[in-house]
């Protein structure tokens, strides 16, 4: 692992968090692909998941006519057999899109038997919730049939692109969560979130086609954004560390175990030792110390921001911000406390970019002069949500163009901890934590249009 992945792996925030509770159990055939791939998902919700798939999808032949018998065919001659066509073989990444899918089936389940079991009313009165004012309370039934429809259609998505990629989709389970009420129903999903985005941080790596890199980088962020809102919930740090642990696919298994009662065999998720290299870059001239500068661009505009502004505001007017008033105290008084564990994490992220553009032999961009705009805790609140989503979707545009295994890693799980800032920045400007089944990229461009608005010379 680089020095950038031992820094951020290394480092933890002053406030941890248990994130896993031991009582909780260009081609033609590309884009017909891709178009499939969207339909799905069109087709399941109204959720904005859009995805695409690799090459590997080809049509099978079609049948020849069969040979028209001569006039010099002797009546003891059979007719010649029609040809049959040959059987395309899966994509490399089929493998990976099964585990994914074995993950998804779990989550979307989950929420499907939960909400099924649980009246509005009794979620809104869990005991998990009763140090949270009416306006939490009331949102939580409506977020979660939002979280359960994006499960949903990444279901939908996956089976339909495993399809096309002439794989055969893993079946969904049974399976056994073990809650009786609403608040340890409120448990478990905050350990399946938080699982899901260390699951889908493990398998990125491996991926090969760039197409699908994009649409699991944009589902990775979207687990982490319900992981932040469950945290929450629970009482819970909704981003526990300045980046988010990966694990293996026989660690994720593991846990998962715990809820599967259908057998579940692992050899479905082994991928070909002779599989091709991962697409990243391709076509694509951009070095990851570009890269990189790019990324460190965004962290020293963020870094910049909390600092000034933890700085220019007082924990009492942060905490009695305009924006905040229907939140009621549990979640006023912590406020402070969470902006500032986010201002940590842009911080760490800052010292670990800088120090890996120069073991890379690069020089670090450095921090610029900003005009952020703000005159009041609540106008700080609202940029703050504006850049965390926008980081969001710098770190998803920019996943592909790196090269370097360590580089990437460490960069995807930094990814993810900017869409748990995001969903918690939403929460508290009376947004969606999660507006979207997967979240949108976007280009170095829109985003450097976007963080020029805040950069004075």
């Amino acid at each position: 692992m680089s020095e950038f992945g031992k820094l951020l792996y290394g480092y933890r925030p002053s406030t941890e968090v248990e994130m896993f509770p031991t009582n909780s159990g260009g081609d033609d055939d590309s884009q017909r692909t891709r178009r499939g791939f969207i339909g799905a998902v069109a087709a399941a919700s109204a959720v904005g998941l859009a995805g695409c798939s690799g090459g590997d999808g080809t049509e099978t032949a079609t049948d020849e006519p069969m040979s028209t018998m001569t006039e010099t065919m002797t009546p003891t001659e059979e007719p010649t057999e029609e040809p049959t066509a040959t059987p395309q073989p899966a994509a490399p990444d089929v493998p990976t899109l099964n585990y994914a899918l074995t993950l998804e089936h779990l989550e979307n389940v989950f929420y499907r038997d939960g909400l099924e079991t649980f009246s509005d009313d009794e979620l809104m009165n869990a005991d998990a919730l009763s140090s949270f004012n009416e306006t939490i309370r009331m949102q939580v039934p409506e977020y979660l049939r939002t979280v359960g429809a994006h499960e949903q259609a990444h279901v939908d998505s996956l089976t339909a692109t495993i399809e096309d990629l002439n794989g055969e989709p893993i079946p969904e389970g049974e399976y056994e969560f073990g809650y009786e009420t609403p608040s340890e129903f409120f448990e478990v999903g905050m350990a399946l979130e938080n699982t899901g985005v260390a699951a889908y941080a493990g398998a990125a790596p491996t991926v090969v086609n760039n197409d699908l890199l994009t649409v699991a980088a944009g589902i990775h962020s979207v687990e982490a954004r319900h992981a932040a809102f469950l945290n929450l919930v629970n009482d819970r740090a909704p981003f526990p560390s300045a980046v988010d642990e990966a694990k293996s696919v026989d660690e994720v298994l593991e846990i998962a175990g715990q809820f599967v009662t259908s057998e579940v065999d692992p050899g479905a998720y082994e991928l070909d030792e002779e599989r091709p290299t991962h697409d990243r870059k391709a076509e694509n001239d951009t070095s990851d110390v570009d890269v990189l500068n790019y990324a460190l661009t965004l962290e020293h505009l963020e870094n910049a921001f909390y600092r000034d502004g933890l700085a220019g505001f007082t924990d009492e007017e942060l905490m009695n911000a305009d924006v905040l008033s229907d939140y009621g105290t549990t979640v006023q008084e912590k406020v402070p406390g969470h902006l500032a564990m986010v201002g940590e994490h842009e911080a760490a992220h800052v010292s670990a970019l800088t120090d890996t553009v120069e073991q890379l032999g690069g020089t670090p961009v450095e921090e610029a002069n900003y005009d952020f705009g703000y005159e009041t805790p609540s106008e700080f609140l609202g940029v703050a949500k504006a850049l965390e989503n926008t980081g969001v979707a710098a770190y998803k545009g920019a996943a592909g163009t790196v090269s370097a295994d360590a580089v990437f890693e460490a960069a995807i799980s930094i990814h993810s901890v900017e869409a748990r800032h995001a969903s918690f920045l939403n929460e508290l400007n009376v947004e969606s934590p999660f507006p979207a089944g997967v979240d949108e990229p976007k280009t170095m461009a829109e985003v450097q249009e976007i963080a020029g608005q805040f950069i004075v010379e």
